[in-house]
């Protein structure tokens, strides 16, 4: 959306241009519905709604020709998503795997580019989650901040780095977006048997915080203190030895 490349089906605002798909439409498609019928599990980055309307089509067509109950198919980005696109997500069983930093780092820019209407619908959160569509969050790293407590954040202020609230309605609870970068991103990966939660058998990745989240006012959650990161069990910074 930067560049004002992202596949839109209406033009950015104050241009007379749409973006652009990365190829041609028929290749994309049918790269969609091979990768499908092969059996692989497919992330298709759609970050404008018209690249989302390709990605929605061909899964469709994919799924008719070979139903897969538990495909879970992601659309990475889904920067730009309408209301009339949520149900298909849903429908199709989708994960919608967001960057919440882009519009803390890149908001206002989006938003005038987008318009007073679209900008309500950039990165959503409640929209997924109303619809029965698996939320989950990213970083992008390292075209935004990869630090997810301070995504956690946004993703319930929606507040831009200016203080501009974009997309109010679209705000999730603590508890909400930290299950987007807990369990919701271990079973993206299919591998909610052996992450995402604190439950015996897992491996032992977890971070210990100096404050919980879902107690402090939302405007603290960026600054709470890592105090001790381990990876399978093992304390993997020197600092903070507990």
């Amino acid at each position: 959306m930067m560049a004002r490349t992202a596949a839109l089906t209406a033009p950015y605002a104050g241009t007379d241009h749409t973006g652009q798909l990365q190829d041609d439409p028929e290749l994309l498609t049918r790269l969609i519905v091979d990768g499908h019928l092969a059996g692989w599990q497919l992330a298709v980055h759609a970050i404008g709604d018209r690249a989302a309307d390709l990605a929605l089509d061909a899964l469709e067509q994919a799924q008719l020709l070979r139903p897969r109950a538990d495909a879970r198919h992601r659309i990475e980005h889904a920067g730009l998503i309408r209301p009339d696109q949520l149900p298909r997500l849903a429908r199709l069983g989708l994960s919608a795997v967001v960057q919440p930093t882009f519009l803390r780092s890149f908001g206002d820019d989006y938003a005038r580019v987008m318009g007073e209407r679209r900008a309500a619908w950039l990165y959503r959160g409640r929209g997924f989650l109303d619809h029965g569509v698996t939320l989950v969050g990213s970083s992008d790293r390292p075209v935004t901040d990869g630090a997810p407590l301070r995504a956690i954040q946004f993703m319930v202020e929606r507040a831009s780095r200016s203080g501009r609230t974009i997309g109010p309605d679209e705000a999730v609870t603590v508890h909400e977006a930290l299950r987007a970068y807990t369990v919701a991103g271990a079973y993206a990966c299919r591998r909610e048997d052996t992450a995402g939660s604190l439950t015996a058998g897992k491996r032992a990745d977890l971070v210990v915080l100096g404050d919980e989240p879902r107690r402090v006012d939302p405007s603290r959650i960026a600054g709470i203190e890592v105090v001790e990161t381990f990876v399978d069990g093992h304390e993997a910074t020197e600092a903070g030895k507990l």
